[in-house]
């Protein structure tokens, strides 16, 4: 059966059990303002909830997530970061980005709130709350196009004086204190107040046992109110009301965290695994990845993990300080083990001013509303109780090591002494302050601001004319102002920041030197693009600030002739530290100015029909100013003590400056051969420290290598204006049927819209054709509804069925690495039924219940899943097949030619492993009472001579022997790239020097699961950290009894084979490029000099069977054979994730006991299960849940107090409302969100 006749055949059944059962009668009127004037609830041709302050009470709708038990159709779930949101039909906001919009638009008393967190905020003295469903853009306007949240709070009654307070006390301290006071001052002036303390303990429990603060997971906040309503004449009042909210809480805003621990670090959990609350795998993540890099913790493994061949048949049992004990690890929901306790602060302010008059033939109100919102939330990871890695032990010889390594954790917010754009960020910091923690273990943390103001315009006039025709016109203007950060902070980046290691230091350092030698470029050619050429000129620009401090140092050569390449050379020489050193995005300023206007006009068509024509044009001009800073800067100290004299200072050689760092540079390729004694991979410095701030002049002589970027940088590199408008016509049509006085049936077309924005900030050049802006949301829905009450049995029966189609429904996808917001097409449908039975046959008993069901279709359309970028899960074999999956420095996912990666990692192994085997050799016939220097000597010797002896069957050996072919330091007889002229495209073939063999890490070797659930097949190579070695045989010290290391074709040392078709195992991380080397640097530096090389070794061709003027990196506009950032999905016909069904009734009945009334009532609420993404996969479903809640309320007959007891979640379920999988650099985890857990409580209240 199609979803469409499913769906259809729903509606019909509620539409007949609602129009069969009319009788002629009126039942008690509920009034609503859903069309912007107030009208019965059963006379609206719209899909609406309403809830007076009673029925709030009664059904313990309290908070946001409440109302979702309630109201058909909509859905609530928390987020890690702003507080959560709504869902209505299926429509919620999936875009990432700061000039995103709601979905479902939140108002207050008819006016839009803008951004808030409606999670956070309590219902205190509400009138009534109404739920509007579906595209309510005509009256409501931007960002409605799944619905409406209606908040209307109490006026002031200006007939009599009375008041009420409530207290409440319940589960987990809960105390709670309500009060409201209502005030007539005069017959035509009246104050009405109304206050709320809300203090609970934390239903989550921090399991670290050395946690200082036990406030973990409290809440603690309160709310106030005050209003005040003057009536100068009968017909027109005026009313200011303000409301403010405060909080300062520890709220940990997800329940739990999804692990199943995966055997390799690239999938770091089992992608589809179960849903248990393991460890991840501890080299995986965004902290571990690069201390592993900047060699501050040893390759871990933990001992339940398989290892080596298929099946598992191989452990490693990891030994010394490395832990695997977990103690204290979580193992449920609202269980953590974490360092930090967490940060919650908000403060939100909103004022209104609402003047209205009534007039003979229709009213006018004028409006006026001022919000102001202050979030902050920061969190930290797990602590080294649920952490088995440990920093090496010669970590605490480092300067900045102070009883565990540091981690920066600063942001303008909580450090205003830290300033990003000074370079004062996080470890340059003056005074240490943006050091958050000193720690055993890698961790991480992150945080998270928004601050806005929004003012809003309003007026309206509502005719109410004696004829057939009525309308409605109103203009609306709202003027909002965000600014916005989202801070990760991790430990191991930090040492990075302070310490770059030799394999990422010399990416920069190969990027930078690129940059210097283009510089110098009379014209574009080759990699000198003209952008390239810029870059350098202004890098070289930059260097020359510093001259006259070097002329004045009194270092060798540095003369009044120095030249400012040879200072930026010298610079670049010295770059150990990296600026920033965590992931810094920011909007300093989002704004938004929307202006509208709208108008309805109405037509009652004899005594039964009415038609209603609304237009409202729109139009919102968005403004950005944003940045975004990780490593963007390189640091440089200067030379330290012991090496100055020979590292300090410049040679000149033919005329030129040339630092004595540098022992030559290439004229035809630029490429630079270092002084071992200078830099040997890390650069022989002072170094970078803690609270010294670059380019200040501080003792270790600590400068920036450039300038960070400038605000909107990204959109004026490319020609995108930084403000954009969105404008857009909508409207609706309704007929509606008044088939009796009891009978409503209505059929409405109506559109709505949400304006585009702007993307987050991005590297064009890296990322070329990725759209910078995303469009507008257009919806045009069909809906029809019938409306009836049977009095004489007390039923009120609501139906609805509802088409939605979306043009660009907008969600966050994944393009070249990069996430972007695009919109998909996207239809929905589904059907509603509300009840609620009221039988004058059973004075007290009520009876209430909804029914909804939805379903949707995503239209053509592809997007890259994240969690499978080589499509390995999704049986797509012609593809997958030919790509290996592996990290990077920052520990994100990206693909590799298997073939070619295959040949080239045989290739760097075989000559890795002949070295080592030489300078064994070497080293050893030296005897034991060699010094230091002779064992350097024989070693460079040593693995001279084996590049020599492999140049004629090794591509990668002959990039490092045709650089300098006699061993002596001098490039002037180089091999590669001397027959041409200088950057001649046609001649230069890339040379290799011994360091860039460090772009490939061997530690681990993997294949990619082929399903979901299944965990990769790994072995480990780990001699050189004192490990085993699982991946080779005997004969080269592995314990395999096989080689499980892939490559095309056999590749052998020593006649013992090393790699090769029987095998299927390939390194787990490699180093790509940075900056502007993202083609040339990293891998992409072997990947040319294989294919540069493949002729010229003898007997062997290309390879990589990838010619050598492919590109390496995939982008939009270019196809990568090398390296790929993935391949889409296809997510056509896929449902977006929402569930189909959820049903809820309440049954309540008031007796008479003595001089009280007892009101017992029981609740429940079912929904389905559904899938957590628009991949739509059965691994990650979100399951079926149900709820039920029980309230006893006691009012005595002919008194002012009252009594209630409840209970919520009485089975004490894990009711997850959303789970959310991560990328691969936080491990792939699941963070879920989850209800509370069962909860009682009592109140007591007096009103007076």
């Amino acid at each position: 059966m199609s979803k469409f006749l499913k769906v259809f055949l729903a509606f019909v059944g509620t539409a007949f059990l609602a129009t069969t059962i009319h009788a002629q009668a009126t039942i008690e009127e509920v009034v609503v303002t859903a069309q912007r004037t107030e009208q019965s609830l059963q006379e609206v041709p719209i899909a609406v909830s309403a809830f007076s302050d009673e029925i709030l009470a009664e059904r313990q709708i309290e908070y946001a997530s409440d109302l979702q038990l309630q109201v058909p159709g909509l859905t609530y779930s928390a987020d890690a970061f702003n507080g959560g949101g709504f869902a209505i039909r299926g429509v919620a906001n999936f875009a990432v980005s700061s000039s995103s919009d709601a979905g479902v638009m939140t108002h207050v008393n008819g006016l839009p709130l803008g951004s808030t967190a409606t999670n956070e905020l309590g219902f205190l003295d509400m009138q009534r709350i109404e739920v509007l469903r579906g595209p309510q853009g005509t009256l409501f306007g931007r960002n409605s196009t799944g619905g409406v949240i209606n908040l209307i709070t109490a006026r002031p009654d200006l007939d009599e004086f009375y008041g009420n307070v409530k207290v409440q006390y319940g589960s987990d301290d809960l105390k709670n204190l309500d009060v409201m006071l209502n005030v007539p001052i005069s017959d035509s002036l009246g104050m009405r107040i109304a206050f709320t303390n809300f203090e609970k303990d934390g239903v989550t429990k921090n399991l670290y046992s050395k946690a200082t603060d036990n406030a973990f997971d409290d809440r603690d906040s309160y709310q106030w109110r005050a209003t005040f309503q003057w009536n100068p004449t009968d017909d027109s009042s005026l009313t200011l009301m303000h409301n403010a909210y405060d909080e300062e809480s520890n709220r940990i805003q997800i329940s739990g965290v999804f692990c199943d621990t995966a055997s390799s670090l690239v999938q770091g959990c089992v992608i589809g695994g179960n849903q248990v609350f393991d460890a991840i795998h501890p080299m995986s993540n965004g902290s571990t990845v690069p201390a592993l890099l900047g060699q501050a913790i040893s390759f871990y493994v933990p001992s339940n993990l398989t290892n080596g061949a298929a099946g598992g048949t191989k452990t490693y049992q990891p030994t010394g300080a490395l832990q695997d004990t977990y103690t204290n690890r979580p193992t449920q929901f609202f269980e953590t083990n974490d360092w930090k306790t967490p940060t919650h602060d908000v403060q939100e302010s909103l004022t209104q001013l609402i003047y209205d008059h009534d007039f003979d033939q229709g009213s006018l109100s004028v409006a006026y509303s001022n919000k102001k919102r202050f979030f902050y939330r920061d969190a930290g990871s797990t602590s080294e109780e649920a952490n088995g890695v440990r920093w090496l032990p010669t970590m605490a010889a480092l300067p900045f090591y102070n009883e565990g390594f540091p981690m920066a954790f600063s942001n303008e917010i909580i450090k205003p002494n830290c300033t990003v754009k000074d370079f004062k960020n996080g470890s340059f910091c003056p005074n240490g302050e943006g050091i958050g923690n000193y720690s055993l273990n890698p961790q991480s943390g992150d945080a998270s601001h928004a601050g806005s103001k929004q003012t809003t315009y309003e007026i309206k006039y509502v005719s109410d004319l004696d004829g057939p025709f009525n309308f409605l016109v109103g203009a609306i203007d709202i003027s909002q102002s965000n600014n916005t950060m989202y801070d990760v902070y991790a430990s191991g980046i930090t040492g990075n920041g302070l310490l770059a290691p030799g394999s990422i230091a010399g990416n920069y350092r190969d990027a930078y030197n690129g940059l210097i030698f283009c510089s110098q470029a009379p014209a574009p050619v080759g990699p000198c693009t003209a952008a390239v050429i810029a870059s350098g000129k202004a890098l070289v620009g930059a260097a020359g600030l510093a001259k006259a401090q070097f002329v004045a140092s009194g270092l060798p050569g540095a003369d009044a002739d120095l030249t400012n390449v040879a200072i930026a050379y010298d610079m670049t020489a010295r770059i150990d530290g990296l600026y920033t050193e965590n992931f810094h995005n920011v909007t300093e300023r989002y704004g938004l100015d929307s202006a509208a206007i709208f108008t309805e006009f109405y037509f009652d068509v004899g005594d039964q029909h009415k038609l209603t024509l609304g237009l409202r044009y729109n139009e919102d001009t968005k403004s950005i100013v944003d940045n975004a800073y990780f490593y963007k800067v390189p640091l440089a100290s200067n030379w330290n003590a012991a090496v100055l004299g020979t590292c300090g200072g410049f040679n000149k050689v033919n005329g030129a400056y040339i630092p004595k760092s540098i022992s030559s540079i290439s004229a035809t390729t630029g490429a630079v051969t270092y002084n071992d004694s200078c830099v040997d991979g890390t650069a022989k410095t002072a170094g970078q420290a803690i609270g010294s701030t670059p380019n200040t002049g501080a003792a270790n002589g600590s400068i920036s290598l450039g300038a960070l970027p400038a605000d909107n940088a990204n959109y004026v590199a490319n020609n995108v204006s930084p403000i954009q408008d969105f404008s857009e016509t909508t409207g609706r049509f309704v007929w509606d049927y008044q088939i009796d006085e009891d009978t409503l049936f209505y059929m409405s077309y109506s559109q709505g819209f949400k304006g585009g924005g702007f993307n987050p900030p991005f590297n064009a050049a890296k990322f070329p054709n990725t759209e910078f802006v995303y469009p507008s949301t257009e919806v045009k829905a069909v809906e029809f509804g019938v409306k009836a009450t049977v009095p004489e049995v007390g039923l009120t029966a609501n139906a609805s069925f509802y088409y939605n189609d979306f043009k660009n429904y907008t969600i966050s996808v994944i393009r070249n690495e990069t996430g972007i917001n695009e919109g998909l097409p996207l239809e929905q449908y589904g059907a509603e039924l509300e009840l609620y039975l009221a039988p004058p046959t059973v004075p007290g008993l009520t009876f209430n219940a909804m029914v909804n069901y939805q379903t949707s279709e995503i239209g053509t359309f592809s997007m890259i899943n994240n969690h499978d970028i080589g499509l390995h899960y999704s049986g797509k074999t012609a593809i997958s097949s030919k790509w290996h999956a592996l990290k990077d420095s920052t520990a994100n996912t990206f693909l590799v030619n298997k073939d070619g990666f295959g040949a080239l990692y045989a290739k760097v192994n075989q000559l890795v492993l002949s070295q080592a085997g030489a300078v064994k050799a070497a080293v050893e016939a030296l005897g034991a009472g060699a010094t230091a220097d002779q064992k350097a000597a024989a070693t460079k010797t040593a693995n001279f001579n084996t590049v020599d002896a492999l140049k004629g069957v090794n591509e990668i050996a002959y990039g490092i022997y045709c650089l300098d072919p006699n061993n002596d330091g001098d490039t002037a007889d180089a091999e590669c790239g001397g027959e041409g002229t200088p950057l001649d495209a046609t001649d230069d073939k890339q040379s290799l020097v011994q360091g860039d063999l460090l772009r490939i890490f061997p530690f681990e070797m993997s294949s990619h699961a082929t399903a979901y659930g299944e965990r990769s097949d790994v072995c480990h190579i780990l001699t050189a950290l004192g490990g085993p070695n699982t991946c080779l045989t005997a004969a080269l010290g592995g314990t395999a009894t096989s080689t499980l290391v892939y490559a095309p074709d056999s590749v052998t040392v020593s006649g013992v084979e090393i790699a090769g078709p029987t095998g299927t195992l390939l390194p787990s991380l490699a180093l790509r490029g940075t900056g502007t080397s993202t083609q040339t640097g990293g891998i992409c530096k072997l990947f040319q000099a294989m294919t540069d090389h493949g002729s010229t070794v003898a007997g062997t061709a290309n390879e990589l069977t990838i010619a050598a003027n492919e590109v390496c990196v995939e982008t939009l506009t270019e196809s990568g054979k090398w390296i790929s950032t993935g391949f889409a999905t296809d997510i056509t016909g896929n449902e977006m994730p929402f569930p189909e069904l959820s049903v809820g009734f309440g049954i309540a009945y008031t007796a008479q006991a003595g001089n009280v009334e007892v009101t017992p009532r029981l609740d429940y609420y079912y929904r389905s299960e559904y899938y957590n993404s628009v991949f739509n996969n059965d691994a990650y479903k979100i399951p079926a849940w149900d709820e039920w809640n029980f309230r006893l309320n006691i009012v005595p007959t002919n008194g002012d107090w009252n009594i209630s007891i409840w209970g919520q979640n009485l089975t004490d379920d894990r009711n997850i409302t959303g789970m959310a999988t991560t990328g691969s650099s936080t491990s792939h985890t699941t963070n879920v969100w989850v209800r509370e857990p069962r909860s009682f409580g009592m109140s007591f209240g007096i009103n007076f």
